[in-house]
């Protein structure tokens, strides 16, 4: 079942951990919400839903201390797509959804300009799983610093199965838990940058972050992503862009899905709208 190990563990488009907005609240709560449309969905390197358009959106809370919690969700197509080797898919009704559900806390240290963020990461995908895999639901606990437009995360799994592969499936039966991905991202406000009008508004990212399987069956599929990016914002809470994210897995230990292997280099566009 190795095929299926990575379908997920592979990072955003991500749902964003950053969910503060940057004016003082106006009261000690606040709610916000967001939904987009995405060309295909990429996690961590690795095509989501293959290759086919995303409808995303979620949902966040925020406490003037720091304290947060949010809801996610997206169309996915890896649980249920067959591989072209004529392998099953993990599930037999259902897991079409990823819904993800987070909390933490983030804040200053005093006043060094250095921002932390920790919390808990719950990815669930609801249905009915075949006999032989382990479960798709997922448990991360995350920390990561920021500094300007340089951030670092990682992300730890504490559940014993992570996306279909785990203690509870056949495939060598390795615990998931420990399993752990670093995420190094620089946001460049290249309007703060370069003074020209046609870059107002215009984000340029570069992300590196680097899959470590826990488990000595496991850890040969440990593996790198990276993703380049620009982002347009737009009046009225409107952003548009693209991003190219390619990985160092390639094919290896791979089988088809759709014709293509999900960790392959690729283009995603995508509009979004936060209210």
């Amino acid at each position: 079942m190795k095929i299926l190990k990575l379908a997920l563990a592979a990072a955003l488009t991500m749902p964003a951990m950053s969910v503060f907005a940057e004016e003082e609240p106006s009261s000690e709560h606040s709610v916000s919400y967001n939904v987009g449309l995405f060309s295909q969905y990429i996690f961590r390197g690795y095509n989501q839903t293959d290759g086919r358009p995303a409808l995303q959106g979620g949902i966040d809370y925020e406490h003037s201390s720091g304290f947060y919690l949010g809801a996610w969700a997206s169309n996915v197509s890896w649980t249920v797509d067959k591989f072209d080797n004529g392998s099953d898919a993990a599930y037999k009704s259902g897991g079409t959804a990823e819904i993800d559900l987070y909390g933490g806390f983030a804040s200053e240290i005093g006043d060094t300009g250095i921002g932390y963020d920790v919390g808990v990461l719950q990815f669930l995908y609801p249905g009915e799983l075949r006999s032989g895999y382990a479960k798709a639901n997922t448990t991360e606990v995350y920390g990561g610093l920021n500094y300007k437009w340089l951030s670092y995360t990682a992300y730890v799994v504490t559940s014993e199965d992570a996306w279909t592969w785990g203690k509870s499936g056949d495939d060598g039966d390795d615990s998931a838990r420990g399993s752990l991905y670093q995420d190094i991202t620089a946001e460049i406000p290249l309007g703060d940058v370069i003074d020209h009008k046609l870059l107002n508004g215009v984000t340029a990212t570069l992300h590196y972050g680097y899959q470590e399987f826990a488990g000595a069956n496991n850890r040969v599929s440990s593996y790198g992503d990276w993703k380049v990016g620009l982002d347009k914002e737009f009046s009225n809470g409107i952003n548009a862009g693209w991003y190219y994210t390619d990985t160092d897995y390639n094919t290896r230990g791979w089988n088809k899905q759709g014709g293509r292997y999900l960790p392959e280099a690729t283009n995603t566009f995508y509009v979004t709208k936060s209210f």
